[in-house]
Parts: C-alpha cells; sequence; structure tokens
C-alpha cells in the first residue's frame, strides 16, 4: 500500500507535464495555422491585385523584381526543335510531362512557354508526340516560377545532344546554357483556352489546382485549439476523480 501512495505523486506529476506538453503543443499549432491564414489572405490578395493589372510583355516582365503570377501577352517564334519535356507530372492518376517550348520574341529575348501536359507512352523510351507549330504565335498566360527547392531523387546534368530534353525539374539557367541563349528565369503558363498554332489546347492542370485558402487554415487552427481543450479537460476531470477517490479512501 506505501509503495502505491508513493508514486500517486510521481504518477501525477508525470500525468501533469505530458498534458502540458499536449496543450503547448496543440496551442502552438492552432497559432500557426492563424498564422498561415493570415500570409494566405494576404498572398491572395497579391495575386488577385497581379491579376487585375493589365497583360505584360516580355521585356515589361523581364523589369519586374516580382512577375509571379503576373498576366503577359506577347508575340515570338517557337524553337521545335528544342522542347523540354518537365517529367513526372501525374494527372488524374495518368504519369506524363508538361511540355515546354522556348519562344523567342522580336526583340530577341527568349522564354520557356509550358504548353500543357502530355501522357507518358506505354514504355519508359518511348517520347510522346509533340506538334511542331510555326510562323509567329501571340501567346497569353501567366507567369510562374517553381521552387527552387522542388525535391528529385538525383540531381543529374542535362544530357548533351538530346531533345527533346527530359527533365526532373526546371533548370532555367542550365536549359539556357544548352540552348546558348539566356532564357528568362520563369516560365509562362499557357492560358486554359488558348489553342497554339490551329492544335487543340493540351491539358493544362495546374488551372485545375486550388491553392488552400484561409478559411481552411482556420479550421485547422479551431481543429488544433479542440485538441488542446480536450487534453485540459480529460486531465482535469481524471485529476478530480482521483482526489475523489482519495478522499473516499481516507474516510
Amino acid at each position: 500500500m506505501s509503495n502505491t501512495k508513493d508514486r500517486s505523486p510521481v504518477l501525477s506529476w508525470i500525468a501533469f507535464l505530458a498534458t502540458f506538453a499536449v496543450v503547448a503543443l496543440c496551442l502552438r499549432l492552432s497559432w500557426w495555422q492563424l498564422e498561415r491564414a493570415e500570409e494566405k489572405r494576404l498572398w491572395l490578395a497579391a495575386q488577385e491585385e497581379k491579376a487585375r493589372q493589365p497583360a505584360a510583355d516580355l521585356p515589361a516582365l523581364l523589369a519586374d523584381p516580382s512577375p509571379l503570377h503576373r498576366q503577359a501577352a506577347f508575340s515570338g517564334s517557337l524553337d521545335n526543335a528544342h522542347n523540354v519535356l518537365l517529367d513526372n507530372r501525374i494527372r488524374n492518376g495518368v504519369a506524363g510531362y508538361h511540355l515546354l517550348t522556348p519562344l523567342q520574341t522580336r526583340e530577341g529575348h527568349w522564354v520557356l512557354i509550358n504548353r500543357g501536359w502530355l501522357p507518358r507512352g506505354a514504355r519508359r523510351e518511348q517520347l510522346p508526340e509533340i506538334h511542331a507549330i510555326s510562323g509567329r504565335i501571340t501567346v497569353e498566360g501567366t507567369v510562374y516560377r517553381p521552387s527552387r527547392e522542388t525535391f528529385v531523387l538525383q540531381n543529374a546534368p542535362l544530357p548533351d545532344n538530346q531533345w527533346p530534353l527530359r527533365v526532373q525539374k526546371v533548370d532555367f539557367d542550365a536549359i539556357g546554357e544548352k540552348l546558348g541563349v539566356e532564357l528568362a528565369p520563369f516560365e509562362i503558363r499557357v492560358r486554359p483556352d488558348l489553342a497554339l498554332g490551329g492544335h487543340p489546347p493540351l491539358p493544362r492542370p495546374w488551372q485545375e489546382i486550388a491553392p488552400m485558402g484561409p478559411d481552411k487554415h482556420k479550421a485547422y487552427a479551431l481543429q488544433w485549439f479542440a485538441l488542446a481543450m480536450a487534453a485540459l479537460l480529460i486531465y482535469v476531470a481524471a485529476a478530480v476523480r482521483n482526489r475523489r477517490k482519495t478522499r473516499e479512501e481516507h474516510s
């Protein structure tokens, strides 16, 4: 009986510390989700402001220190001999590529145009058919720049004299070096309904992805707060029950 009594305060302190840690963690995660909600609100407001701006040509986008998500519209000619296939792009459970083609503007600037998604062949070595587009075309779309921290299984050097170039991530400097030109440090994701060169528009899955809104983060914050309160209530209920039991044993 004495051993049980001796261990009781120790177990109470362990339960208190464990509950304190769980409550503190849940509250911190709840606060973090509220911070993310505010960051997302500001980010979406900035993107909406950029979307309301008139479409810019490539020289204006190159002069903009923060062109991400700006609307773009300009003309140029595609380099059909040097397509780039961005690997491991999944759409509706099907593996495929994003097709990026270099475009040269009238001013001599170069930029990668993301024309959309192509399914991968039945075999890995079988590359998809790519329609060539000749003559001058007008491109309308949105500026996009992938994260520099994109995870890939292997950072292998780009192969020599192999076109279309199949890559795991878009490295504008490395691809520009292969082309022998200075590429813009971003790509243009083509407007979803825009047909290029008379061909039907390719699927453009980036238009189907809606970013998580502030309300979703607030819902997660509420869930973490509820977990914190639940852990606290469970601890209080257990403490009250143990105290009542102790009083009954001594009465």
